[in-house]
């Protein structure tokens, strides 16, 4: 699949040896490495994009997010997601359905996530199985219902 960018498309699927485990970045990292704030997720980020940048993936809900974000700021940082790292492409036939199940379970459990699109995000990163990288505490919460794993 090619949506006419430069990123490398993971579809999530080994054809052989065992790649690394992806780590899916949520648009909250993005902006705090590009605001460059010094906290713990922007010095994670910063030190995979030195160390294990093929580790590195994303996916259009976030794109979608930096892209809505619509300054300098963000799309310096969406030129460099573009052409330098991975992606793992948002499935709408199942990724959708999924989405709607991470939040119907959360709400169950009494933890509503504030963001659909985080719940696109999750989906993402549990159909994948990749370690996801986010700023936005709303994935703590998430994680305690669902198997997501959050990078540490």
């Amino acid at each position: 699949r090619d949506p006419g960018l430069a990123g490398n498309w993971i579809s999530g699927c080994s054809s052989g040896s065992e790649p690394a485990r992806m780590i899916l970045v949520d648009t909250s990292a993005w902006v705090e490495f590009s605001r460059g704030t010094g906290s713990a997720v922007d010095e994670q980020l910063s030190a995979l994009i030195q160390d294990r940048p093929d580790e590195i993936a994303s996916t259009e809900p976030v794109l979608m997010e930096l892209l809505a974000g619509g300054s300098r700021t963000s799309d310096r940082v969406t030129e460099r997601l573009l052409r330098s790292f991975g992606w793992l492409p948002f499935d709408p036939v199942s990724d959708f359905a999924g989405a709607a199940r991470v939040y119907r379970l959360c709400r169950a459990a009494g933890v509503t996530p504030r963001g659909l699109i985080d719940c696109m995000v999750v989906q993402v990163a549990l159909r994948t199985d990749s370690e996801l990288l986010a700023a936005d505490r709303d994935f703590g919460a998430i994680a305690r219902v669902m198997p997501l794993q959050l990078l540490d």
